[in-house]
């Protein structure tokens, strides 16, 4: 535990610390090298590195201002996605060839003033499904270094917003964050652990609309379209019971086949469910432009979403933890967009 000097100290990365009971390696499922993600933007030096290895590899995002991006071949997978799901650049040219977000994901860095936090996220099945090995913070170094090896923060924070008007130092955050996540890992529902109704009312907003408008710009072809046509699904029949589901293909599911298909016991639903929402607690992304209550929230409605998509595929014979992967794999995709972070803004808690 921090003495009190912690909520006046610096945010740093070292020591290094993972939340505990986090697992992973990557096994190179190939998942986050697919139009379920935007492969960029890519800043200056990187945009010169990969266009070195191949001039015709990056294009411009209109979705991003038209920011240099990677290509997406015909099939949805990276420009330099081999047959066998590895990564050109990084097998004939070496991991720091690649760019930043490629190193990166799905592993990230919070500096705290107790320490640089290793993060995860839960949209990559060689997090979520079969065999893995307790996450060692050394060994995400390599992912989480700038060039020259230093840990590199993805964001800093010394304070946590609870509320509107309620922030508190971080030694004081450290001690309900505890809590929180000590329920959880005794097997508590995290739902209930989160405390918060889902889909709170939207300000001068409905959440049919919202799904609507969210389903009008996203599907365009891509894996990402399609998760977004399940979330919003997902939504409406959370809604009204009497809805129509009309489910649309998975372009994802390969990885989540090879992911299935390694070894190691079958994961409870329920776990998958709780390691995900004690990671977005542990995150701290959350901190970036909501207060605590309204992530509790967000959380409790993504929770309901991801549940929901995971019925449907344990009613289609899917093994539960892949289901429950699967769900929150489409929760969270759609948490990280901008859709989301629109409706988020909107949200009364």
């Amino acid at each position: 535990m921090a003495d009190s000097s912690a909520s006046s100290a610096k945010a740093r990365v070292r020591p290094l610390l993972v939340r505990p009971g986090a697992r992973y390696t990557c096994f190179g499922d190939g998942l986050c090298c697919t139009d379920i993600h935007v492969l960029g933007p890519l800043g200056r030096s990187e945009r010169k590195r990969v266009e070195a290895v191949d001039p015709e590899a990056v294009v411009l995002e209109e979705g991003l201002d038209g920011a240099p991006v990677l290509r997406i071949a015909p099939d949805g997978g990276c420009h330099f996605l081999l047959p066998d799901r590895r990564c050109s650049i990084h097998a004939e040219h070496g991991p720091q060839q690649k760019p930043g977000f490629c190193r990166r994901f799905p592993v990230g860095l919070v500096a705290t003033p107790q320490g640089g936090r290793v993060t995860t996220e839960h949209r990559c099945p060689c997090r979520t499904l079969g065999e893995r090995p307790l996450l060692d913070p050394e060994s995400a170094l390599p992912s989480i270094a700038d060039r020259r090896g230093r840990p590199k923060a993805d964001r800093r924070v010394k304070k946590v917003r609870l509320a509107k008007k309620k922030k508190v130092p971080f030694d004081e955050w450290r001690v309900m964050e505890a809590e929180l996540l000590g329920r959880m890992a005794e097997g508590e529902d995290p739902a209930a652990v989160l405390g918060a109704a889902p889909f709170p009312r939207l300000k001068k907003s409905s959440w049919e609309a919202e799904m609507e408008s969210m389903v009008e710009e996203a599907i365009d072809g891509s894996a990402f379209g399609f998760a977004a046509a399940w979330f919003a699904e997902a939504v409406f029949a959370l809604r009204d019971p009497e809805h129509r589901v009309r489910l649309p293909m998975r372009p994802w599911s390969p990885a989540f086949d090879r992911a299935e298909a390694r070894p190691g016991a079958p994961r409870h639903a329920e776990e998958v469910f709780a390691d995900w929402i004690a990671d977005e607690i542990w995150a701290l992304a959350w901190t970036d432009d909501r207060s605590f209550d309204v992530a509790c929230a967000d959380w409790a409605t993504r929770l309901q979403v991801a549940r929901e998509v995971a019925g449907w595929l344990e009613e289609e014979g899917h093994r539960a933890d892949r289901a429950a992967a699967e769900g929150v794999m489409v929760a969270e995709l759609i948490g990280d967009s901008e859709f989301w972070t629109d409706i988020v803004s909107l949200m009364r808690p």
